[in-house]
């Protein structure tokens, strides 16, 4: 497999050597800002792939905003980079490698609107040109993630292969398809994949997609829809439809096995769904609605409705809801018809003006099961106490160059043997003065009822080379008391991240994470080679 994965690297550096490719912008918008994660907007996401950077200026400095995490066919969500203030309708780039010929014409379609009626005449296409034009593009990359210390024997070393790739109308056809899947294994140890190769392998989506009109469309395979993202990847056919601002949908399938994320056929699943979505010059509001039985073994396990609804009809306001309902739950054995509320979040964003907005939020969803995650024992106590319960902030902009932002949350659970309480706060800056980088400035503090803990850290961010190389360098101060013993988390944290963009389609980056106690050193090297297509 080593083999293999390198012949093909070296396949795809080949064709882009020879290949002469230009660099342009790719304009979007901000479509949509949550405590943890900004949606981007842009008239289509061909040409971007995951792990690309939205870009937006500032001071007439172009800065990194977000990595791109997960896209659809029109948007793009990351995490904000270095605290960077967003609204709704700000504009934002992302930078695309189109062959040389092609550059003029790629950045003339990419234009607003009026500016395409004015300035740029085009030859009028076909029907079926729109609905079928064959593209094609993905990324695949290999990486290793070690871990080694002098406390411990137990030193690894993780190998991770990923595939990602999104074929729209092959040949110029109606069928499209959607590939993402990754191979873990660790190095030199192939005992837990002889066992079950579903112990490395992970396919979080594997489908084809068949459209038999513009208005129609059939998933057959793995595939999470966007429209109910809460219920994960289903394994089976999903189809859809549409009339004017409704759309209509109807699944049935089964769940991932929920110990390797294999096929599981016990795990019977069937709904269907109806969303509407209006739009105006000041914004949209879209409301969805679906109703699902799950199985287990040819016994309902779950029935419910699933609800979501956006608005942001009125001028700085943003709201947002999303709520689960179980229809059916066992008493005593005997099934019982009822409606019990079992998660819901909402959220609430008001822009005061460019340097002052208030968020408010409540979140009461189920915890998340990660599959794969590289997340540190510091990291994952503090995403717990962060994400649920009530959480308020404020973000002021008292200059250009900076931004200061102070979240505050509480949660109280009927099991918990006190409240959890958290205060997070940092100091952004767009540019500092003689070294021409940014930084952000950050401290959390929780009360939880299993820890107390305080993090401060710092982190700088540096572009090289006109973009071909992208740095950051972090400290962080950890001090957690574990209230269910004498023992303390003392550490100092330090990370260092290195990105080249070797070649326009080809990266190479580099991550030192060191964990340093009183009484010995933790180590983690994080490398990755991404060859996009």
């Amino acid at each position: 497999m080593k083999k293999l994965l390198l012949f093909i690297l070296i396949t795809f550096l080949f064709g882009q050597l020879k290949a002469q490719t230009r660099l342009i912008e790719f304009p979007g918008k901000v479509s949509y800002v949550t405590a943890q994660n900004i949606y981007v907007r842009f008239d289509g996401t061909n040409n971007i792939q995951v792990g690309d950077t939205v870009f937006v200026r500032r001071n007439q400095q172009v800065q990194p905003l977000l990595i791109v995490e997960s896209k659809s066919s029109l948007s793009c969500v990351g995490k904000p980079l270095n605290g960077i203030e967003v609204s709704m309708g700000d504009e934002v780039f992302a930078h695309i490698a189109v062959p040389e010929k092609k550059a003029v014409e790629v950045a003339k379609e990419k234009l607003p609107s009026k500016m395409n009626q004015q300035k740029v005449v085009k030859q009028p296409a076909t029907q079926e040109e729109n609905l079928f034009r064959e593209k094609i593009y993905g990324r695949i990359s290999a990486s290793s993630y070690s871990s080694f210390s002098k406390a411990t024997t137990s030193n690894s070393t993780r190998l991770r292969y990923n595939l990602s790739l999104k074929a729209d109308h092959i040949n110029n056809s109606c069928f499209s398809a959607d590939v993402y899947t990754t191979f873990t294994h660790l190095a030199n140890d192939w005992t837990a994949v002889q066992g079950n190769l579903f112990n490395a392998l992970k396919i979080y989506s594997f489908a084809l997609k068949y459209e038999p009109g513009k208005q129609s469309q059939v998933w057959l395979g793995r595939k999470i829809n966007l429209k109910l993202a809460s219920i994960g990847a289903i394994d089976g056919l999903q189809y859809e439809t549409g009339l004017k601002n409704f759309r209509f949908g109807a699944v049935v399938g089964f769940r991932p096995d929920y110990k390797d994320y294999s096929l599981n056929t016990k795990l019977l699943e069937y709904g269907g769904y109806v969303s509407h979505e209006y739009k105006t010059e000041t914004g949209s509001v879209q409301t969805s609605l679906a109703v699902f039985e799950q199985e287990n073994s040819g016994k309902t396990d779950r029935r419910f409705a699933y609800f979501q609804h956006s608005n942001s009809l009125l001028k700085n306001l943003f709201f947002f809801v999303s709520s689960e309902i179980d229809l059916y739950k066992l008493q005593n054995g005997i099934p019982t018809n009822t409606i019990s509320l079992t998660s819901l979040y909402t959220s609430l964003r008001f822009r005061v003006s460019r340097r002052l907005s208030f968020y408010a939020s409540y979140d009461n969803r189920k915890n998340v099961i990660y599959y794969e995650t590289f997340k540190s024992l510091v990291d994952q106590l503090l995403t717990n106490a962060n994400r649920q319960g009530v959480q308020l902030r404020v973000r002021v902009r008292p200059a250009k160059f900076m931004m200061v932002g102070l979240t505050g949350g509480y949660r109280m659970r009927d099991n918990d043997i006190r409240p959890t309480k958290t205060l997070n706060g940092f100091a952004s800056f767009s540019h500092i003065p003689w070294i021409n980088a940014s930084a952000t400035c950050t401290a959390n503090i929780l009360h939880t009822s299993y820890v107390d803990g305080t993090i401060l850290g710092v982190r700088f961010y540096k572009d090289l080379l006109n973009g071909k190389i992208y740095t950051s360098l972090g400290y962080r101060h950890v001090n957690y008391d574990f209230l269910s013993s004498t023992n303390s988390m003392f550490q100092h944290l330090g990370e260092v991240d290195v990105t080249w963009r070797i070649l326009k389609k080809l990266s190479l980056s580099a991550n030192y994470e060191g964990t340093f106690e009183k009484t010995t050193n933790y180590n983690r090297i994080y490398l990755n080679l991404t060859k996009r297509f």
